[in-house]
């Protein structure tokens, strides 16, 4: 239905750009053949992304003799789920004997702690790439932090954060929660909190909104799918060019909660790339992710799924939840290839950090409608513990029933 749709209006679909692209192909020896003489050389980025039918268009155009480079890592092959094919590198292999391989593998960016650790985790994957050169020094430890809930999780992420810029307020140095001497030249976009699903995030946010940080909150799910984007929109409805960018003015006074304020924010980012043209705004929003619409020059802290943070680099990075279920995240009995590609994710957030890496996870979560208790993630056993630093939330103690609280 889907098809006889779409072919009667005449429309095309991305998937269509290649699928029909390689039928003609393949049909047509003759055209396929006018096309590999008009492009002779074919470079190929992100590889480890490519799914099935990209490749057969890659053979089709470039084969086994052709001008064809490919660049990519397959520590990094984590978009399965989008029918990414992990073992591609395996099948160029095969495909191409006479091609030559050159590894990348000093690393830049990150620590040497930080290189060292996530190069243990990588390292039993499955067509894992030889593991990176620390080039930079040793540098901190990286903490594994232990709290009883996923409230008091996203407490020491805040804490956290706090004493790394020195308390972003009187309050935060008079409370205690930081003193001067701890600041670090850090600003609020230097943080990066990330997270296996977004359903995560929602503690996170109302813990930072809480304590008055500023912060934008990414993933890859539609924008127009978002409650908050779906009730501004309808006030929206039927707006006229000249008037677009001043109802979204209006529409700012009833931004009363964060989720709310977030989306005016975003729906405003869309509105200046449109010149006040409805028609355009209404297709940018349907087309829209909340990770194409993150601002790197704005000084607030990045709240991003693990998949959205893939090819970003932040100098301190949270990565929350590591427990098993969550992070790796599995229903049922997990499969060898679904945990290998987990694995591949968590090692992708752990290399978006440059300095400092801090890894958290809670010993009772609401999960999947209930209050569970969970196991540590077994990927934190891979790494060696003299590149760790193990902190714990301190219980609260209840005062004594019989005691005298003090008034001062």
């Amino acid at each position: 239905a889907y098809a006889e749709a779409v072919s009667l209006r005449p429309w095309l679909d991305f998937d269509d750009l290649v699928g029909r692209a390689l039928r003609t192909l393949e049909a047509d020896p003759g055209l396929a053949a006018q096309y590999r003489d008009r492009y002779r050389w074919i470079s190929v980025d992100e590889f480890q992304d490519v799914d099935e039918q990209q490749y057969r268009l890659i053979k089709l155009l470039a084969p086994a003799d052709a001008n064809l480079c490919v660049i990519g890592d397959p520590n990094q092959a984590i978009y399965g789920f989008r029918g990414a094919d992990a073992s591609c590198f395996r099948r160029f292999a095969t495909d191409y004997p006479t091609a030559r391989a050159i590894h990348l593998t000093r690393n830049y960016r990150s620590s040497g702690m930080i290189v060292t650790a996530s190069a243990q985790v990588i390292a039993t994957a499955d067509d894992a790439s030889p593991v990176s050169e620390a080039v930079r020094e040793m540098a901190e430890h990286i903490t594994i932090h232990t709290t009883r809930s996923e409230r008091a999780e996203a407490e020491f992420v805040v804490h956290s954060i706090e004493q790394m810029i020195g308390g972003h307020s009187f309050f935060s140095i008079d409370s205690g929660r930081t003193t001067d001497g701890m600041a670090a030249d850090l600003s609020f976009a230097d943080f990066a909190v990330l997270y296996r699903t977004d359903a995560q995030a929602d503690v996170l946010v109302e813990a930072l909104a809480r304590s008055g940080m500023p912060y934008q909150k990414h993933g890859h799910d539609r924008l127009v799918e978002r409650p908050a984007v779906q009730a501004l929109l309808h006030r929206l409805d039927d707006v006229d060019a000249p008037s677009l960018a001043r109802r979204l003015e209006l529409t700012a006074a009833d931004a009363d909660d964060a989720e709310t304020a977030t989306a005016l924010r975003q729906l405003k980012m869309l509105a200046e790339t449109c010149d006040g043209d409805p028609d355009r705004f209404a297709e940018a929003v349907a087309l829209a992710t909340e990770a194409d619409l993150r601002d790197p020059r704005a000084d607030r802290i990045s709240l991003l799924t693990l998949h959205a943070a893939k090819g970003l680099e932040f100098p301190a990075v949270f990565i929350t939840g590591l427990e098993d279920g969550v992070l790796p995240l599995y229903w049922g009995r997990p499969d060898a290839a679904a945990l290998a590609e987990e694995r591949r994710l968590f090692y992708v957030g752990m290399t978006r950090a440059r300095d400092r890496l801090l890894l958290s996870r809670a010993e009772r979560r609401e999960w999947r409608g209930r209050v569970r208790d969970h196991a540590p993630s077994p990927f934190l056993h891979d790494i060696e513990t003299e590149l760790l630093r193990h902190s714990q939330a301190k219980a609260r103690r209840k005062p004594a029933a019989d005691s005298q609280l003090e008034l001062f």
